[in-house]
Order: structure tokens, then C-alpha cells, then sequence
């Protein structure tokens, strides 16, 4: 099991530059969070909601089979986001994002910092600084990853807990 300090979110370069199957996606994300977020062995993230983001237009449709980066970053986004706000919500986030940051890339890097500084933020039990005015859309990006961290907090702290006991009082 990784550790929460260890949280870590790849950034665009990271990302693997070759269009990949959606088996491939899946096995990435389960090893980038699958840890964090999948509970009770359930997966966080499966063909099906892909299938439907997919047909919902969420992210773009696969050229032969595969799926390009831009895919790749959006599913990273839902996959962290989806426990704590709506695909359509999760779209809009992404929309603004991409509206103000000067490309894909930059919204997802500044996406992955504000994620990361959040989850760091929330287990060493510090606030998130907040060094944007309320309508500026990073302001959003920040409220958004804090929901997403202070939810991970809850499940990881608390409710893994609850589990962890219920489980001892069954043996």
C-alpha cells in the first residue's frame, strides 16, 4: 500500500506520448491511485464509465481503438474528481481551466500541483493557501482539489478505520 506522502500526481510529460488501448489507461490509473481510491476492492474506474464519458462526449472518442494523451489527463481528472463532483461538473472545471491557462498542458501541470498541494495539505492537517482573488477560475481549480483531498482524508483516516474494525470484530 503506498503512503499518502507519496501521493503523486504525472504530469503531462509524464504522460505516455503513444496512444494506448483502454486496458492500458486502466492499469496506469490503478497503479497511479489505485491505492487512494479504490475501496473495498472495488475499481475506481472501469470500461463502462469510460465507454459512457465516451458516448456523453466527456472526452474524445478513440481513433482505431486508442486513445490519445489529451484522454489520458482528462481521465486522470474524472478518475480523481468523480467521487466528489458530477462528470458534467468535472467537464465545466476542466473547461474553465482550460479557458484560462494558455494550453492543455498548463491547465493539467497546474491541475496536478494544486491536487498534490491539497492532499498534502489535508493529511499534515494544514490549510491550503489560498493566493487567488474569488473569480479568478484557479480559485475553483483550488476549492475543487481541496473537496477531493479533505474526501480522500475522510475515507483513508476515518472510514478505513471503520472497515479495518468491523472486519476484527467478525474474526
Amino acid at each position: 500500500m503506498k503512503r499518502i506522502e507519496d501521493f503523486r500526481v504525472p504530469r503531462w510529460s509524464e504522460l505516455p506520448d503513444i496512444p494506448l488501448y483502454l486496458d492500458q489507461i486502466l492499469i496506469l490509473l490503478d497503479e497511479w491511485f489505485g491505492d487512494y481510491l479504490s475501496m473495498d476492492s472495488k475499481k475506481f474506474m472501469t470500461k463502462s464509465m469510460v465507454n459512457n464519458y465516451v458516448k456523453l462526449k466527456y472526452i474524445p472518442a478513440p481513433v482505431k481503438k486508442k486513445y490519445d494523451k489529451i484522454s489520458v489527463a482528462s481521465l486522470t481528472i474524472i478518475a480523481l474528481l468523480k467521487n466528489s463532483f458530477s462528470i458534467e461538473e468535472i467537464s465545466n472545471l476542466i473547461g474553465l481551466a482550460i479557458e484560462f491557462v494558455p494550453s492543455n498542458e498548463d491547465a493539467y501541470d497546474m491541475f496536478c500541483e494544486l491536487i498534490e498541494q491539497a492532499v498534502s495539505c489535508a493529511f499534515s492537517g494544514r490549510a491550503m493557501p489560498k493566493t487567488y482573488s474569488k473569480n479568478d477560475p484557479r480559485h475553483i481549480c483550488w476549492n475543487a482539489c481541496n473537496a477531493f483531498a479533505c474526501q480522500l482524508y475522510v475515507k483513508s483516516i476515518y472510514l478505513s478505520t471503520l472497515t479495518d474494525n468491523k472486519h476484527q470484530k467478525k474474526e
